[in-house]
């Protein structure tokens, strides 16, 4: 922060900044300082500051200058409380208070020398007053009495100095010219250290070619202490000059250095890049060893310019000429343009503006040809009776009306307009440059024959959705795409797209379906579920069915007692049992684990161990994979159906599962999954077998279907036609509660879905696990509450 400086002389007070330095201390105006009694024009000193620290430099050698009682032979510091005596005129005081300096000029007072002591006449007699006890001559054995006291005295203070004073090593380097420690008590120099008392002192140095070093140091009482210093260099003084002289920018190793007030920039010592920038020049660079310590150097650059000549021309001429959106001139024209790649645009009246790119290199002259600028566009103002017509000049499309054209003008240009339904119109135009030209064309209307019928005979005809009667006659139409609807209630609706032909008439005949054959005719005969499952239509037809055996049948169980079934709703039935891999996109931690020394786990077995609520559970999911409505909602931790059941996945109703089993694809219903007799003469499943004889009692007599436990889905061929698995492998879960339905064999029971509640759920079909009569049977019916490793399931839906 600057200082504000306060000045006192026979003039009186005033105050001036610290830019007004350096100060001339003189004998009469115009000095800053004027000191009385000073022979006028002499200057006896100046007052300047170097890297902020004022000194005193001498001026006329013939004023004598004393500097706090030491004579001035050069620059010399001043601090706070200097006094600096000018010949015998004046006196200069030098105070500091904080930011605040004063400087004030007195007359010189010399000092008053004390008065003689008068001499001794030794012939004087000595003379006693009375009553006087004071001898003639003074005692000599009080005078060193008084010498002794004051040497103990002395040696005192000097203990005492010993005992408090620290050693204090000072090491500045490099090693200054002048160096100076202030404090309120000077230090004792003692064996190469400096004994100092604890207190604050500041330590100045000066070096040529360095700062000045003004260190504020503290000695405490915690013993000896080191204090080291080291004096910055100077950076050189670097002149620079550009040729041509203008005005620049310098980068010191990629930085800017900015000149100081003497026009020289301060360049640290060593090798350095400089670089010259310049708004109009390129770029000039030099490599220099910069001396440093505050020493000149001088260095010159050359500076080439970084435009090239531009010479254009236009026809005609006086176009305007902008140069990257800013005006330039106008043609002919020549110009400077900088280096780079430029946008030019040239303008005129009546006349199409052109533009282009133009790349400049520096130190260039373009000469480029001439600029033509072609006449202006006229234009046509289109519309078109009806609107929307499409439109093309001299054969190239244009849009559709309305719409404003540009033409070029002083030729004759050929229209042509179309639009469906409507005779084509062609028109000859012409405009003139910028003249705007409206026309409206009308497009007559162009007809074709439709001879539309339809069965049943009254069903209604739309027309684009507006009913025109009866769906047979004759109709005249416009040559466009037309929808024609045919409908009659309790039908579905068929949409036909007809577009008439003028020149030819059409005939259009339709037979309506009614919405029971519309929705069969739309139910895909496959359908797939997430994971890549495969489930078939099943269309059960309308005749009913038993379910169950008849008491006579072999292996009969008690809980087979017939019932007479008929399904209604078509239905969707998996291909195959769920698998592994299945089941796990929607449970990954599920282990099916292994059973009889055989693995259940692998990708493409069927997944068991899987209670009917997780199965219910995995239902859902993939309905909600698919945008279905789900089949079941969560009560509690069990799942219940939603009722009245919907299109969601879900587990086969027990009448699906035994229509498909026993009904699906055959002339009569079937005792086995097999055609014949038990047991099977020839490998038709996976069953207990002769490989899991060591641990199951009822095993298939003589039949080896190569698998222990599980095997791969799809690993035997269908039955019925379309299903795999369906009655042996694992058992399956079935939706049912489960239950027993005896007298039931006369009573039709349409659709059933089981019992709304109950403890146990049906499962069906064989196992593995299974090989009697009894198992093997079609119509054999078992329950379950819990998972087992020979129990699985697969999926259903209804179609619609």
């Amino acid at each position: 922060m600057s200082r504000l400086y306060f000045l006192q002389d026979s003039r009186g007070d005033r105050q001036v900044a610290e830019a007004a330095l350096p100060l001339q201390v003189a004998g009469d105006e115009p000095a800053d300082l004027v000191v009385p009694g000073l022979e006028p024009g002499t200057v006896a000193a100046y007052i300047a500051l170097s890297d902020g620290h004022p000194y005193l430099q001498p001026g006329d050698e013939a004023v004598s200058l004393f500097h706090n009682h030491e004579r001035v032979t050069g620059s010399c510091w001043l601090k706070s409380g200097d006094r600096v005596q000018i010949g015998d005129a004046g006196m200069l005081l030098w105070q500091v208070k904080g930011d605040q300096v004063f400087i004030t000029i007195d007359r010189f007072v010399p000092p008053t020398a004390p008065p003689p002591t008068p001499p001794v006449d030794s012939k004087l007699p000595a003379v006693n007053l009375p009553g006087s006890t004071v001898p003639a001559s003074p005692p000599k054995r009080t005078g060193i009495r008084r010498g002794v006291l004051g040497l103990m005295a002395l040696l005192a203070l000097v203990a005492v100095f010993l005992l408090v004073a620290v050693p204090v090593s000072i090491e500045v380097e490099p090693t200054p010219d002048a160096q100076a420690l202030h404090g309120l008590v000077p230090g004792v120099p003692l064996a190469g250290r400096v004994l100092l008392l604890p207190g604050e002192y500041r330590l100045e140095a000066r070096l040529e070619g360095h700062h000045d070093l003004d260190q504020a140091l503290e000695v405490g009482r915690d013993g000896p202490r080191d204090f080291r210093y080291r004096m910055e260099e100077l950076p050189g003084r670097v002149a620079v000059r550009v040729e041509p002289t203008v005005s620049y920018t310098l980068r010191v190793d990629g930085v800017i250095v900015a000149a100081d007030t003497d026009g020289s920039h301060p360049i640290e010592r060593g090798r350095h890049l400089l670089r010259i920038e310049t708004e109009r020049h390129l770029p000039a660079e030099a490599e220099i060893d910069v001396t440093g310590f505050g020493q000149s150097q001088a260095v010159v650059f050359t500076l080439r310019p970084a435009w090239a000549e531009l010479h254009l021309g236009s026809r005609p001429q006086g176009a305007t000429v902008e140069l990257d959106g800013a005006s330039f001139g106008m043609t002919p024209l020549t110009a400077e343009v900088m280096q780079g790649t430029h946008r030019l645009v040239l303008s005129l009246p009546a006349h199409k503006s052109v533009q282009f790119d133009l790349p400049v290199e520096a130190g260039t002259v373009l000469r480029l040809d001439e600029v033509v600028l072609p006449p202006a566009d006229g234009f046509l103002e289109l519309a078109s009776t009806p609107q929307g017509a499409t439109v093309t000049v001299d054969g190239i499309y244009r849009g559709t009306t309305p719409l404003r054209l540009p033409l070029v003008p002083g030729e004759t240009h050929r229209l042509q307009l179309a639009l469906a339904g409507r005779k084509s119109v062609d028109k000859a135009v012409e405009v003139d440059p910028e003249q705007t030209l409206e026309m409206t064309l009308k497009l007559p209307a162009a007809l074709g024959t439709v001879f539309a019928s339809a069965r049943p005979a009254d069903a209604e005809l739309l027309i684009d959705g507006k009913s025109v009667g009866r769906a047979t006659q004759r109709l005249r139409l416009s040559a466009r795409q037309h929808t024609l609807e045919f409908r009659k209630e309790g039908y579905a609706s068929q949409k036909v797209k007809v577009t008439p032909n003028p020149a030819t008439s059409q005939r259009i005949d339709v037979t309506l379906k009614t919405v029971a054959q519309a929705q069969e005719a739309a139910t895909p005969s496959t359908v797939s579920a997430a994971g890549g499952m495969q489930l078939r239509l099943v269309r059960p037809g309308a005749a009913p069915f038993r379910m169950g055996a008849s008491r006579r049948e072999a292996g009969r169980r008690a809980n087979e007692s017939a019932r007479l079934v008929q399904l209604t709703r078509p239905f969707y039935l998996g291909v195959t049992e769920v698998t592994n891999a299945q089941f796990q996109r929607f449970n990954a931690a599920h282990n099916s684990g292994s059973a009889e020394g055989a693995r259940l786990d692998g990708a493409d077995l069927p997944v068991v161990r899987v209670d009917w609520n997780e199965a219910a559970r995995y239902c859902n999911w993939l309905s909600s994979k698919q945008g279905l409505p789900e089949a079941y909602v969560a009560q509690g931790d069990r799942m219940v159906v939603v009722m009245p059941m919907n299109t969601g996945y879900r587990l086969p109703t027990e009448a699906e599962w035994a229509y498909v089993a026993r009904i699906h694809g055959r002339s009569n219903p079937v005792r086995y999954p097999w055609d014949g007799g038990y047991p099977p003469m020839v490998v038709v499943g996976n069953y207990a077998d002769a490989r899991i004889r060591d641990t199951l009692a009822d095993t298939v007599p003589n039949y080896d279907d190569g698998h222990r436990g599980a095997a791969p889905i799809g690993s035997f061929a269908p039955q019925p036609e379309g299903f795999l698995d369906l009655g042996g492998n694992v058992a399956e879960w079935i939706h049912d509660y489960y239950a027993v339905y005896p007298g039931e064999a006369e009573r039709l029971v349409t659709d059933p879905t089981g019992p709304a509640s109950g403890d146990h759920h049906v499962v069906r079909g064989a196992s593995w696990r299974f090989g009697s009569v009894t198992e093997l049977r079609l119509s054999f019916r078992d329950y379950s509450r819990k998972g087992r490793d020979d129990l699985g399931f697969r999926i259903a839906r209804y179609a619609r």
